[in-house]
């Protein structure tokens, strides 16, 4: 993948965080600062503490002795951050996040106000459950929905809640057909494959929770890009996205087991940006083909409709009554349909677990531009066991 040229630290404190703390982007930053304790950041010989004063963000020079946190970062590491090239769970998983005092997740916390610093990135923060659409209409982010919409109600649904599911779009037959695909490619997957993602049990056996570039070794998953009704939803709000399936992981299926499991077969909040990428990857669709059904027992998609396109703070159970929250059940057949940067989750599944879905993304042009066949964001999560990745993301 193409990076950036480095930013000199120092520079852009001096020159540039002025700037950018007494216009929009600092304004921005304000709604992230509640309950932030000060944090200090070293990169290279430089070092800088961000604080809240005063319901502002303040930024200056050295390391203050009540700072809760602080990080060292190399001026590459850094630089990455600034761009969005990589996030700081990215670096923390890359092993380049260094923590003098506090922890990695302390750092996670900042996140929000420092990408509304540096990339002007609104901080979603809604003022109870209810959604509206742009004309200030009240939307139900749980509707059922089937191809038989209009475009226009389609479009104007999913510009609102950034997801959504719809019902009944492939055949028994055709999820027959697919899952004996991925019967198949299960059957061939291996930890060391670089084509699968495996999780750990608590007695350190490994699960498979993910098939990747399934699109290489089956032509009927291949066939899956230029599906006339994925390329319809894929191009409600964006007409100029293309299916990746040669790059990016292509087509991926996840396999929920049940279980305590290490490693990333149940993956918390997040957005499928949330390593980095933000600025080539969005406003990608993923199209998830529900394989079997979903439900609490089995697993199943959660998501904060309307958090697409800004940066949403990691909720916790008590606070989703005062969010537009979402889980979404679904039946064999139907698919769910989501924008990259939505906040989202993949929760363990109450149950007995085995949830199929399989993914199927459309991305902009961008992204070709920048990212090269082979090449994936969760490169990263592939090269790491499970027991890293819980390390590197502070667990």
């Amino acid at each position: 993948m193409l990076g950036h040229d480095r930013i000199d630290a120092e520079t852009y404190h001096r020159d540039i965080v002025p700037g950018l703390l007494i216009g929009a982007h600092g304004k921005r930053a304000e709604a992230g600062l509640a309950g932030l304790d000060p944090l200090g950041l070293r990169v290279g010989t430089g070092a800088w503490t961000y604080r809240a004063q005063d319901s502002r963000l303040r930024v200056v020079e050295g390391i203050d002795p009540d700072a809760g946190c602080v990080v060292r970062l190399s001026p590459d590491a850094w630089t990455d951050l600034v761009t969005l090239l990589r996030t700081a769970a990215a670096l923390a998983i890359a092993g380049e996040v260094h923590t003098e005092r506090g922890t990695v997740l302390d750092l996670f916390r900042w996140e929000p106000a420092l990408r509304a610093l540096y990339q002007g990135i609104e901080i979603y923060l809604p003022e109870g459950p209810e959604l509206y659409d742009r004309h200030g209409a009240p939307v139900d982010p749980a509707a059922e929905l089937t191809l038989d919409r209009s475009d226009r109600e389609l479009a104007e649904h999913f510009e609102a809640t950034g997801v959504m599911r719809v019902r009944g779009v492939f055949s028994a037959a055709e999820i027959a057909a697919l899952n004996a695909e991925v019967d198949r490619l299960a059957a061939e997957a291996r930890p060391d494959d670089d084509r699968s993602w495996w999780a750990e049990t608590e007695s350190g056996e490994a699960v498979l929770c993910r098939i990747v570039y399934a699109s290489e070794r089956s032509a009927p998953i291949g066939a899956l890009a230029r599906d006339p009704r994925l390329v319809r939803l894929a191009g409600l709000l964006h007409d100029d996205l293309a299916a990746s399936m040669d790059r990016m992981e292509g087509v991926s299926v996840l396999l929920k087991p049940a279980g305590r499991l290490k490693g990333l077969a149940n993956i918390p909040w997040h957005t499928d940006c949330g390593l980095g990428g933000h600025h080539i990857m969005c406003p990608s669709v993923a199209i998830g083909i529900q394989l079997t059904g979903s439900c609490a027992e089995t697993g199943y998609l959660e998501a904060i409709p309307g958090s697409h396109g800004r940066t949403c703070p990691q909720p916790t159970q008590e606070e989703l009554s005062n969010l537009p929250y979402v889980a979404v059940p679904t039946e064999p057949g139907d698919v769910t349909v989501h924008v990259a940067d939505v906040l989202h989750a993949s929760p363990p599944p109450a149950g007995v677990g085995g949830r199929r879905t399989m993914y199927v993304t459309f991305r902009p042009p961008a992204l070709f531009e920048q990212v090269g066949p082979g090449e994936a964001v969760n490169d990263l999560i592939r090269s790491r066991t499970a027991s890293e990745l819980e390390a590197g993301l502070g667990r």
